[in-house]
């Protein structure tokens, strides 16, 4: 890339953005802008090369679910004997508080609170990166691809999974993990025809794992009864799914690709991350999230 290519992006990438510093948390928000470098300048020849992401895990983004509860349903499934229990029927007042704390009650201390349904899904709204995008997306020389944001953990690095977008023929696949340090694992491609699976298993078990750690020592032996016919198809929760992930597609995990950026690096939050490439210009924020 040239000096006057690097300079016009320098001032793209930090006249757009300042950092919000946040609490900190294991959960981020990640921002993505993928773009084509229209110029290409200089002799280099760039050959097309194999992409193989056989035996890597690999997810897809989520599309947000229609969600509708049935409170009737939930109320009826808890099981109190003949109504004894009325949360009416109990005298609050400040002598007999008063009473259970100078009794030695034990107050449970809860985990930080944790919104992992949010986890993995499509946001498409960009906050950190939607004036660098704007300015991007008035320039002739570079031809906007793609753009997405989400939510998401940052698990090991043997843990977290590999996050798939594909737009058009060309794709990304980007890995957020944390060992001592945050870091992003990147493979961007144009031109190739690869895909990944759609199913939610790896998402659900990443949650599910999460959900597990958010539950204090204290309460983890309370039982809760809970009846079982709550469960029954439909009756409580109603989910609008697109039908067309209910077909299996065929997966492939090798192909040959026009151009190819492959990069592995250690970052910080709330920070702006420009990978580079003669032909594919990426940038990614990755920032806390409340």
């Amino acid at each position: 890339m040239n000096f006057y290519k690097i300079i016009t992006l320098s001032l793209i990438f930090f006249g757009s953005f300042y950092s919000n510093a946040k609490n900190n948390n294991d959960t981020y928000s990640v921002e993505i802008v993928v773009f084509e470098q229209l110029e290409v300048i200089g002799n280099e020849q760039l050959e097309s090369q194999k992409l193989n992401i056989e035996g890597i895990n690999t997810i897809t983004l989520q599309d947000k679910l229609e969600v509708s509860l049935n409170e009737k349903s939930i109320i009826n499934s808890f099981d109190f004997e003949k109504n004894e229990f009325s949360v009416e029927m109990m005298p609050i007042n400040e002598s007999n508080i008063t009473n259970k704390e100078s009794s030695g009650s034990t107050n449970i201390k809860t985990n930080s609170q944790i919104d992992e349904s949010k986890w993995f899904e499509k946001k498409s709204k960009l906050e950190q990166l939607n004036n660098i995008y704007r300015r991007l997306d008035r320039r002739k020389e570079y031809k906007i691809l793609h753009k997405e944001s989400w939510v998401q953990p940052a698990l090991s690095k043997e843990n977290a999974p590999y996050i798939h977008e594909i737009f058009n023929n060309n794709g990304l696949l980007i890995k957020l993990y944390k060992s001592r340090y945050l870091h992003l694992d990147v493979i961007a491609y144009l031109e190739g025809n690869l895909s990944s699976s759609t199913d939610k298993k790896i998402i659900n078990k990443i949650k599910l794992d999460a959900l597990k750690d958010s539950i204090p020592d204290e309460i983890k032996d309370y039982d809760i009864k809970i009846n079982t016919k709550i469960f029954e198809k439909s009756e409580i929760v109603k989910l609008k799914i697109n039908t067309e992930e209910a077909f299996a597609k065929p997966l492939i995990r090798l192909d040959e690709v026009k151009y190819l950026l492959k990069e592995e690096r250690r970052i910080f939050k709330n920070e702006v991350h420009y990978f580079d490439h003669p032909k594919i210009g990426i940038i990614i924020s990755v920032y806390s999230s409340l």
